[in-house]
């Protein structure tokens, strides 16, 4: 897998916030790539929220629009309201993060180490279950 050191585009708006720069020492930070839209993302999301707590993995929601009306904040908060998304939710309107990641379908996943380097990226939903073996064997 190469080496991609990890920096947040500064300008794209957040739901849930925090300070993405400084991950506890020795977390490891999970970031899933989903959408509004994406029936896979909506079987998935549950799973993935309750999983993350139980691994100790920090998680990022790093949401892609496939429409204009997604790329609405209102839109986006109001499904993680109702999902009970409460884990900080960037919104990639202009695909920056997902060209950055090679990121080809949702939903997708990248394991990405303390110093923001890529340790592994998955897609799809046999891809979350190659990606929580490799979240158990990093973390």
């Amino acid at each position: 897998m190469e080496t991609q050191i990890f920096k947040w585009p500064e300008h794209l708006p957040w739901i849930h916030p925090s300070d993405q720069r400084c991950l506890p020492e020795g977390q490891n930070q999970l970031l899933y790539f989903w959408s509004v839209n994406c029936p896979h993302c909506e079987e998935l999301t549950e799973h993935i929220l309750h999983s993350v707590n139980q691994l100790g993995v920090h998680l990022t929601c790093v949401h892609v629009p496939y429409t204009e009306e997604e790329k609405l904040i209102d839109v986006v908060s109001m499904y993680a309201e109702e999902k009970k998304m409460t884990a900080p939710i960037v919104l990639d309107q202009d695909y920056e993060i997902v060209t950055n990641y090679k990121i080809q379908g949702l939903p997708s996943f990248c394991l990405i180490n303390e110093e923001g380097q890529l340790i592994d990226r998955k897609m799809g939903d046999t891809g979350w279950g190659k990606m929580l073996k490799k979240i158990e064997k990093h973390s």
